[in-house]
């Protein structure tokens, strides 16, 4: 069974425009990883300056991976001090899991 995962950022207004730049970039380089089924990072219409990040992943050890990728630490690096307030993470499963 594949890993879900939610998390929601609740950016600063003035960080906006960067910090969905760089999702952007983080995005596009994850969607080549071998473990990673979806990766999508989306605008919420009800919520002003929440990004909302959309992951699947084939396994643990493809996100264990992906959290070591250099690309990571940059993604990081450049949201540093860009939220309001800590992401919201959701690690999903089925009801009927």
């Amino acid at each position: 069974m594949s890993i879900e995962i939610t998390v929601l950022f609740d950016v600063l207004p003035g960080r906006l425009p960067d910090t969905a730049a760089a999702f952007k970039e983080l995005c596009a380089a994850t969607r080549r990883e071998a473990g990673a089924i979806r990766f999508d990072a989306c605008l919420s219409e009800q919520h002003e300056n929440v990004i909302v990040l959309v992951e699947e992943w084939a396994h643990q050890a493809a996100i264990d991976l992906h959290m070591k990728e250099g690309y990571v630490a940059d993604f990081l690096a450049k949201v540093d001090g860009a939220y309001a307030r800590p992401p919201y993470v959701l690690r999903l499963r089925p009801l009927d899991a």
